[in-house]
């Protein structure tokens, strides 16, 4: 689950409930581990809460599901509370995902696959942990890994009426903003008091209805501890990804480093390990359907108070799109992957990302499809346009606010699916942005009176050439430009970029596409975006004034593909002065007319605390999903070819033991079996990845990695029924550490706790 990464990265670019009704259990084979066919529907256990929000109501319906740790222990200003012991990973300037604290020396606790890039980073062909592990059997070897951070959240608190009192209610929307970013900083400035171990940060809720300060304590020096190797830890890889059922150990132990003063310090030898407030239990126990389940993460992003003319062009002008680019940049890394065993260790962690970002994509298409979401949010939008209409005063503060949504997203969608298309073709192939290095050089070749290109300037944009070069896999550029092509014929005729009817005949795209084809293979055969040699003759020669030099069909592809880029960006930032302010007011007039006092807000990587239930699914009509899978599952899943190649160190493990020693001790159901993986209810998206999910008692009983496919729609629009959040049972991860791996010393420091 690492769609959030691309999501921020994107805006960045661009600017851009009830009780649960569970029936009596049914005795099994499965003996304690209940099979439980619900009712038909599930009950609704959405809702990504701020801590502080947890009180009242909030923490009155959660004891209604299980929850019994008193409030102050779940958020406190004043005492060790549960935000003390998460920490926000972050893998560069990039969200990661959730990590949580498992011992008083700074012991984390996160998944495979949010510490993924990091095991990459400090891999090798000869010291592959991907394939082989790792293990510091002695904590001077634990590895420095490079570019991950932790923010630990120590404090949320409102600042709307502060922000708010400070800002003249005469200036226009734009102004306002202006003002606030002055107050926001102001305020910022005076609760950092320069100190460097904490950053603050203050975040619109509720689409800037609302505003709060999170203020996080921040380590610079994380390090690897033990992880499991990938056929456990990404067991069912790409084909089982967002799928149920799942037999994956999805976990890694991190370590949390500073200076021996307790500052933030990057990697040095004298670092220390961090002693958090907060570190959480361990419970080794049975689960059963019902029992409650609370997570702890920082979810990326939601839509869920958007309007049906936003969710309209998501479904028909962004997401196609999406899934097209992300299919064609796969396939090139794929095939990159398959001609280098070195390389393919180098891009394994990005094969990954877009592999689980176009599974996100590809689901949320087929969700908004099968559940008709935009159409049941235009039926959301009729009755918030009928209550407005109902009153006068509420049509003179929100009569306006449907139509400039309206108006807003008829603007976006002029060249939407065009931006986003030409975005990550840009961002994805290495030929376009070899092109881009002869932007400036075609203009000189236009206007060659200008003295702008020296002999330096031919050296310098060469030495551009030759490096980027080096870095470009031919082969493997050529089948993602391809498919990016491709994916712009798969348009409708109207909605096709300039550059399809300037070098191809057909315009029925499946023709269409078997010229692309022909053309990318022959134009690559003499390109100077794919030759240096051309490349050299094209820049030193003195018939770049001539114009059949500038003939290089690649090239003037790449050229129209980055000014459609910029001529669709600028027209689609337009669109932002109607969004905004009307955004504003709908959220507003939403919260006003729900009146729920349990309202939480979209996610946007914040801390947030959601609960729920262990909770199996109907997936289709006279299919049930048990909530539960296991460790024959697995072996039956085993096929000796990855990635369901099941570890002979695990395969052999029963065959191993004496008559006297039970079958994972006291790991196991009471069937003998191991539990690896679970269900539950509880209310998660990207960034989540990592998050300790909980008992009522607030001992950690799973490691959430992944939600379901059939319930990926519910980051716009919630689906109950379907919506779950899949863990990694603990039993399965202590069952590693102790039977397996023999991780005695880290055994040793954490807390476990034994029914």
């Amino acid at each position: 689950m690492r769609h959030l990464k691309f999501g921020a990265f994107l805006a960045a670019v661009l600017l851009i409930g009830t009780a649960c009704r569970i029936s009596e259990p049914v005795s099994s084979a499965y003996d304690h581990q209940y099979v439980v066919y619900p009712e038909k529907t599930s009950p609704d256990h959405s809702g990504m809460w701020l801590l502080p929000q947890v009180t009242g109501q909030v923490y009155s319906y959660m004891t209604t599901l299980g929850l019994q740790m008193p409030e102050d222990q779940i958020y406190s200003l004043d005492s060790p509370s549960l935000n003390h012991a998460i920490v926000r990973i972050n893998i560069g300037d990039s969200g990661g995902g959730t990590g949580s604290f498992v011992s008083q020396n700074g012991l984390i606790l996160t998944n495979h696959h949010v510490a993924y890039d990091g095991i990459v980073s400090v891999s090798s062909a000869d010291h592959n942990f991907l394939d082989s592990g790792f293990y510091a059997v002695e904590i001077e070897d634990e590895i420095p890994i490079p570019n991950y951070s932790l923010y630990i959240p120590i404090e949320q608190s409102e600042v709307t009426e502060e922000i708010r009192k400070r800002v003249p209610e005469s200036l226009t929307h734009r102004e306002q903003s202006l003002v606030e970013a002055e107050i926001r900083q102001d305020l910022i400035k005076l609760r950092q008091h320069d100190d460097p171990g904490t950053t603050v940060e203050i975040y619109d809720f509720w689409s800037g209805n609302r505003q709060f300060m999170v203020v996080y304590r921040v380590i610079n020096d994380v390090r690897l501890v033990y992880a499991p190797e990938e056929s456990i830890g990404k067991f069912g890889g790409d084909t089982d990804n967002w799928m149920w059922p799942r037999h994956t150990g999805d976990f890694t132990f991190l370590r949390a480093y500073v200076a021996p003063d307790g500052k933030p310090e990057s990697y040095q030898p004298s670092n220390v390990p961090f002693k958090p407030e907060m570190s959480l239990p361990i419970r080794v126990g049975s689960l059963k359907p019902g029992d409650f389940t609370l997570t702890l993460g920082f979810p990326g992003n939601t839509y869920r108070f958007e309007s049906s003319y936003a969710f309209g062009f998501y479904e028909n002008q962004q997401f196609p799109p999406l899934q097209y680019a992300f299919s064609a940049y796969l396939k090139g890394l794929e095939h990159e992957a398959s001609q280098d065993e070195e390389f393919a260790v180098r891009n394994a962690a990005e094969r990954a990302s877009i592999a689980n970002a176009l599974k996100y994509y590809e689901g949320i298409r087929s969700g908004f499809e099968r559940y008709n979401i935009t159409r049941k949010k235009q039926e959301t939008d009729l009755e918030f346009k009928n209550w407005v209409q109902a009153d006068s005063l509420r049509e003179v503060r929100y009569g306006q606010v449907l139509p400039q949504l309206e108006q807003s997203y008829q603007i976006a969608g002029q060249m939407g699916d065009i931006l986003f298309l030409t975005f990550y073709s840009i961002q994805f192939n290495k030929v376009l942005q070899m092109g881009s290095l002869f932007n400036d050089f075609y203009e000189y070749s236009q206007a060659p009176d200008s003295l702008f290109f020296s002999s330096d300037d031919r050296q310098q944009l060469y030495d551009q050439v030759r490096l980027l070069d080096s870095m470009m896999n031919k082969e493997s550029e050529l089948i993602i430009l391809t498919g990016l092509l491709k994916a712009m014929a798969a348009l409708p005729e109207e909605r096709r970029p300039l550059v399809l009817w300037q070098f191809f005949d057909s315009s029925e795209p499946e023709e269409l596409k078997n010229e692309i084809d022909l053309f990318i293979k022959r134009q690559s055969e003499t390109s100077a975006l794919t030759d240096t040699s051309i490349a050299a003759e094209w820049i030193y020669t003195e018939m770049i004034y001539a114009e059949e030099a500038f003939n290089d069909s690649l090239y003037l592809i790449s050229r129209d593909i980055y000014q459609m880029f910029e001529q669709s960006r600028d027209n689609y930032f337009q669109h932002f002065n109607y969004l905004e302010p009307a955004q504003e007011l709908y959220v507003k007039g939403m919260m006003e007319m729900q009146q729920d006092p349990k309202q939480y807000p979209d996610a946007n990587f914040t801390l947030r605390l959601s609960a729920g239930q262990v909770m199996g699914y109907r997936p289709a009509d006279g299919v049930y999903y048990t909530p539960f899978t296991t460790f024959s599952g697995m072996l039956e899943k085993h096929t000796g070819e990855e990635p369901f190649n099941v570890p002979s160190k695990l395969r052999n493990y029963k065959n191993n033991l004496t008559s006297t020693k039970p079958p994972f001790k006291q790991y196991s159901n009471s069937s003998g079996d191991l539990v690896l993986n679970f269900l539950s209810s509880n209310d998660i998206t990207g960034g989540n990845s990592g998050s300790p999910v909980l008992n009522g008692e607030g001992e950690l009983i799973g490691l959430a990695f992944d939600g379901n496919v059939e319930g990926i729609v519910s980051d716009y629009y919630v689906v109950p029924d379907v919506a779950r959040t899949i863990s990694v049972d603990a039993r399965y991860i202590l069952f590693m550490m102790d039977e397996i791996d023999k991780t005695v010393r880290l055994l040793e420091e954490i807390e476990v706790r034994i029914e």
